[in-house]
């Protein structure tokens, strides 16, 4: 059977996903080629934990097939009762004049929620030396002080959110790599402070994305993802984290070669208070891509 399938099934076993339309749609996705990247993810909060938040990505020369893929997606979810979806923003940035070949990476993710209108469907995209496009998705997205600060690489990565109510935003996900971390003068720029800094110490890298208010979230990349949930010291997240490892477990024992990595999401204002109460926790795999 495919990884990614028995990846999925594990989740949605685990964490008690029910049938639903939005589900079967996705899962229709899922087991279509080319679809090469899986990620699920669960939302940590006082209210409890939130798992249905899914992830298909496409690589390199399967950028067109996975647009395709989406959009008829799409058009499943938006003909379902209730949903309203606004293409505005995602046809002003995937037209005509879009160039492929500087995409290296797209996705397309659902979070379903008990309340249609609270649900989404979000686009992601990985661009590579497209400058024109970044700066039309800058144009899109609210200010962010010292942004010149944070795009010092030739990859950018932003999404597009489609909410079931009609509304849509984009985010923007800059990238810290290791070498930019150990980067003084960058880090007091951007006023990376402790103890965010004894997070960092912890990863191999870093992306950051903005709350409406300005706020930004710190999407870490760990090192030693078992260290870094022993640093936060949240007890949901170390049960979560437990169905992670049983994962990697069973990936061995199906002899399935593919890795699962980890990214944990943290607000800064929480890491700076220490009452760290909101956590996404991701975890995702990749297949070889077939030439």
């Amino acid at each position: 059977m495919n990884p990614l399938i028995r990846m999925y099934a594990f989740h949605k076993k685990e964490f008690g996903l029910e049938d639903n339309k939005f589900l079967r749609l996705f899962e229709e996705l899922l087991s279509e080629p080319p679809c090469s990247v899986l990620e699920c993810s669960s939302e940590i909060s006082p209210k409890g934990i939130h798992a249905a938040r899914l992830r298909l990505g496409y690589q390199e020369e399967d950028i067109q097939k996975g647009l395709d893929a989406s959009y008829r997606f799409l058009n499943g979810i938006a003909a379902c009762e209730g949903v309203r979806l606004n293409h505005k923003i995602l046809d002003g940035i995937v037209d005509k004049r879009l160039s492929l070949s500087r995409i290296p990476q797209m996705g397309i993710g659902l979070d379903y929620r008990e309340e249609i209108h609270d649900s989404k469907v979000k686009y992601y995209f990985l661009i590579r030396e497209y400058p024109e496009k970044v700066n039309q998705v800058l144009s899109l997205h609210p200010p962010v002080d010292t942004i010149d600060a944070y795009l010092n690489h030739e990859e950018f990565m932003f999404a597009i959110n489609m909410d079931f109510s009609g509304r849509t935003s984009v985010e923007i996900y800059p990238l810290l790599r290791r070498q930019d971390l150990r980067d003084g003068a960058l880090v007091e720029k951007l006023n990376l402070r402790d103890p965010v800094l004894a997070f960092i110490e912890e990863c191999s890298g870093l992306h950051i994305s903005f709350q409406a208010g300005g706020e930004r979230v710190l999407h870490f990349h760990p090192r030693n993802p078992t260290r870094f949930v022993h640093l936060i010291g949240n007890r949901r997240l170390s049960l979560f984290y437990s169905n992670v490892q049983i994962l990697k477990f069973f990936f061995g024992r199906w002899k399935i070669k593919e890795a699962v990595s980890v990214i944990i999401s943290l607000i800064e204002d929480e890491i700076m208070s220490k009452n760290i109460q909101n956590i996404n926790l991701h975890y995702c795999s990749n297949l070889p891509i077939q030439k």
